[in-house]
């Protein structure tokens, strides 16, 4: 990976209205409340700051009593209220975080994909259970996943032991920090990344690959 300096990233982790900051939320695995048996929640285009919900596109439904919805690990927050990224079956898109709460038990996430990046400078990585890449504007190097380890008896955070196409060996943790900010967006994330080699350590924010 090229020298860069660190990224700094703040985390912080506050009680909102119609959040929580529980350990359910943190592995993205929610279930559907406050919504009338027969009906559904509805699953929206992205929402933007002055917007209405009838203004954003509707891309799909929920039925309410629907316990497998998944979350990508980004929110944000669009005047009074939290927004989720999520996807359910073939749909993707946002749904208003009032209406979910924490699914029953902990889903295993060391077969899924992360999504990570980070400013100043632009980077980004993708860890899989098998291998990912590791990107700048300038560059692109593949990545080998040697190992996925979970913290000892609990399911988080995920240490990724990772040799990149140079045969040098790259560490990248996963975890829950509750918020995480990339400094430049709106976005929030559940997810935060260390990732380091010999000569550099990035930190910045991740998502599921839903």
């Amino acid at each position: 990976m090229a020298k860069s300096p660190v990224f700094s990233v703040f985390t912080v982790c506050a009680l909102i209205v119609a959040w929580s900051c529980d350990t359910a939320w943190a592995f993205e695995s929610y279930k559907v409340a406050g919504v009338a048996k027969g009906d559904s929640l509805t699953v929206r285009e992205e929402p933007f700051d002055g917007g209405k919900p009838s203004e954003w596109k509707e891309v799909g439904r929920i039925p309410a009593d629907a316990t497998d919805v998944l979350g990508t690990g980004r929110s944000k927050r669009v005047e009074d209220q939290r927004w989720l990224e999520v996807s359910f079956g073939t749909t993707g898109g946002w749904v208003n975080a009032k209406f979910l709460e924490g699914a029953d038990g902990f889903p295993d996430l060391k077969g899924e994909t992360f999504r990570c990046s980070g400013t100043e400078p632009f980077w980004g990585v993708t860890l899989g259970p098998n291998g990912g890449e590791y990107s700048t504007p300038e560059s692109r190097t593949k990545l080998t996943t040697d190992r996925v380890q979970p913290a000892v008896g609990r399911p988080f955070p995920l240490l990724y032991r990772l040799t990149d196409a140079n045969g040098r060996k790259v560490r990248a943790t996963v975890s829950h920090q509750n918020w995480c900010s990339d400094g430049m967006s709106d976005y929030d994330y559940t997810f935060q990344v260390l990732l380091s080699d010999d000569d550099n350590l990035h930190e910045g924010c991740c998502v599921i690959e839903r």
